[in-house]
């Protein structure tokens, strides 16, 4: 008698290890999809995809809330039934799934009457994130009374909580890009409807002085020259606003950049005038990241160190360190220097120090942006009349 309630006792922990095992598979595995995917009802389709595998959590139905109809919309189902096919939304205070919504409590439900059967089992989960806020619902049906338990309760719980999550940052992600295009068509037509007129009235100067160059004297000449000169700078100050708002919604592959092929390029494209020499550190590292933003960075950098340049023997160095987390690149140049109350504002959209007509004041301000991108910091040491050197860091 003894022998055989031993045996009862180990069969039952060896069963409860058994299912406590297969519940652990089955939130590392969802956990796992989840967190791989990149849209709502590609999450909805891999978590229902699972559960089908597992007797238990076949039949189930997702259903999300809509923030702005105050409804929830059943958004995958794997239910053999066609009242749960029929229940696409659902009106709050009108379902008993919606008391889930509302309260965030989950319920079983023992025995449960569906199209006139009693001898199903039900259990529905909130799916509700760290701040307890309830984006969805899962309804399970099971057809045995009783069958749902406390171990299944904090199964679908748990994977609940994971899928609320990961909603609520696609949500936000989904949200994000659609004001980005919004921002991009804006930025576009803003761009076109700017530039076309500042075109339109450079060919009627330029008809306007051939038309007229033995009538014009010497003070209207040069009057439009600064029109020309303010033209110029305009049409660039529109195309670097353009880039610049481009930055936040640029998606592109990350790929190896050896930054030494950058920096060689780059020698060969950029005007270096005579007396203006640039030397760069021979081991600069390979970067993960995307090439053209890097080069980007290092473009502005040479260029502002040439154009801010007033020495006879203009020089920079290029000099690079590898620092825990991320690669720490100097810039050291012998120009004209900074103001240290400037050293934050040089980094912001529009602000130049320079009366350079050539300047946008917004070559840093784009550097600031990609190195921020890369989840790296920029900064700068300087001394009025001796030079500059700006530091930034790029995250490995």
């Amino acid at each position: 008698m003894d022998n055989n309630l031993n045996i009862q006792i180990q069969n039952r922990l060896i069963e409860e290890l058994t299912n406590s095992n297969n519940e652990l598979k089955l939130i590392n595995s969802i956990s796992k999809i989840i967190q791989e995917s990149t849209k709502i009802n590609e999450l909805v389709y891999s978590i229902i995809k699972i559960l089908k595998t597992y007797s238990s959590y076949q039949h189930c139905a997702i259903y999300l809330m809509d923030d702005s109809e105050d409804i929830l919309i059943q958004k995958g189902s794997s239910m053999p039934y066609t009242n749960y096919k029929k229940q696409s939304a659902i009106t709050l205070n009108e379902d008993a799934i919606d008391e889930i919504a509302r309260t965030g409590i989950p319920k079983i439900y023992s025995q449960f009457e569906f199209e006139g059967n009693n001898n199903y089992s039900r259990i529905t989960i909130p799916m509700f994130s760290k701040e307890k806020k309830v984006v969805g619902v899962i309804d399970f049906l099971y057809p045995q009374v009783g069958y749902f338990r406390k171990n299944h309760l904090e199964t679908l719980t748990t994977i609940g909580s994971i899928a609320a999550t990961k909603i609520i940052e696609l949500k936000d992600f989904e949200q994000i890009r659609k004001y980005q295009i919004q921002l991009e068509e804006f930025v576009h037509v803003v761009s076109h409807d700017l530039k076309s007129p500042l075109r339109s009235i450079n060919a009627l100067i330029t008809w306007i002085k051939e038309d007229n160059k033995s009538t014009l004297n010497e003070v209207t000449l040069k009057n439009i020259e600064l029109i020309d000169n303010v033209l110029i700078k305009m049409e660039d100050l529109i195309g670097s606003t353009l880039n610049y708002s481009k930055l936040d919604y640029d998606e592109t592959k990350k790929e190896k950049v050896n930054l030494n092929e950058v920096l060689a390029e780059l020698k060969k494209i950029i005007f270096i005038p005579k007396n203006f020499t640039v030397t760069v550190a021979d081991n600069l590292p390979i970067f993960y990241g995307n090439k053209t933003k890097v080069s980007q960075i290092f473009q502005n950098l040479i260029c502002n160190a040439i154009k801010y340049n007033d020495k006879p023997l203009g020089k920079l160095e290029i000099d690079f360190e590898e620092i825990q987390t991320h690669y720490q690149f100097s810039f050291k140049d012998n120009g004209i220097g900074i103001n240290e109350k400037y050293f934050s504002k040089i980094f912001e959209i529009f602000q130049s120090l320079s009366v350079n007509k050539k300047s946008s004041g917004v070559g840093l301000s784009i550097v600031k942006k990609i190195v921020t991108y890369f989840e790296g910091e920029i900064w700068v040491e300087s001394e009025e009349g001796i030079g500059s050197t700006f530091f930034f860091t790029l995250k490995k």
